[in-house]
């Protein structure tokens, strides 16, 4: 039975209060900035083949973006592990769950790119961005959004079969399959680049 994952990927913010509420401290090119994301950011682009990778490296595909949403505070990206690294994500989801995202072609509310006050560094609401691929972090590495992670893991459910009840028929429950990751050894301290805008992340 196939397993999906659901990952919060980016800040999601409606509106300019929600900005200052959701969103979330990085380095670009060492600038300290916030970042957040408007709900409908990613909708041009939909969710053709957007892989997912390990540690942002083309050569480890590991999955698929199967859908995307916004919910809350987060934009949400569901995903399914089936390529040749997929029993490796796996393990390194059941370790940390940590992911880091890359994008490209930005577009961002000209007037917000202000500090939010004197004291905070700029701000940048991006109104619509292409969403590349979403990385699986390595041990030891840290994503490029602090709070970015695998929050859901789930199987389908088998649909019921169709059955003429009988007055005296007993209700039946099926369990889930279970499978169980392999377990493979990942070095830490691995650094995680994103080609599409040129960024590293940090390293503890």
């Amino acid at each position: 039975m196939t397993t999906f994952y659901e990952c919060q990927f980016a800040p999601n913010a409606a509106t300019r209060r929600d900005v200052t509420r959701v969103a979330q401290l990085v380095r670009d090119q060492g600038q300290s900035v916030y970042e957040a994301f408007a709900p409908q950011a990613f909708a041009g682009w939909g969710k053709s083949d957007i892989a997912v990778l390990i540690a942002h490296d083309p050569s480890k595909r590991a999955g698929t973006v199967t859908a995307l949403s916004s919910h809350g505070d987060w934009h949400i990206a569901t995903f399914m592990l089936d390529g040749p690294y997929a029993a490796h994500a796996a393990d390194l989801i059941e370790r940390s769950g940590a992911v880091s995202p890359d994008f490209s072609d930005f577009d961002k509310d000209p007037d917000f790119a202000r500090p939010l006050s004197p004291h905070h560094s700029p701000t940048h609401w991006y109104t619509r961005a292409r969403l590349n691929e979403i990385s699986v972090a390595t041990p030891g590495a840290i994503a490029w959004y602090a709070d970015a992670k695998v929050t859901r893991t789930y199987e389908p459910k088998t649909p019921a079969a169709t059955v003429r009840r009988q007055p005296a028929a007993a209700a039946r429950t099926l369990a889930p399959d279970h499978t169980t990751a392999t377990e493979i050894y990942c070095p830490p301290g691995a650094i995680l680049h994103r080609p599409g805008i040129g960024r590293v992340t940090r390293v503890r």
